[in-house]
């Protein structure tokens, strides 16, 4: 009988807690870049672009989303 191929082979998946974690620390760290941004452009520029704090919410949430989607 043949070893299975890479492809076979079924994915190693984390623990329930140590997905349930990185995904938040996925979540508030970009929220935290989103943030940092925000903050930079309004010192910078001195003008904070509203168009970008909607997304600067949603994008953590589609980012921690994705990550999860990548174990399922």
């Amino acid at each position: 009988m043949k070893p299975p191929s890479a492809d076979e082979r079924p994915r190693s998946r984390p623990s329930p807690v140590m997905l349930n974690v990185l995904t938040a620390l996925i979540g508030i760290v970009t929220l935290c870049a989103g943030i940092g941004w925000l903050v930079y452009t309004w010192i910078v520029d001195m003008e904070v672009p509203y168009f970008a704090i909607p997304l600067v919410i949603c994008v953590p949430v589609i980012a921690a989303a994705a990550f999860r989607n990548f174990w399922d």
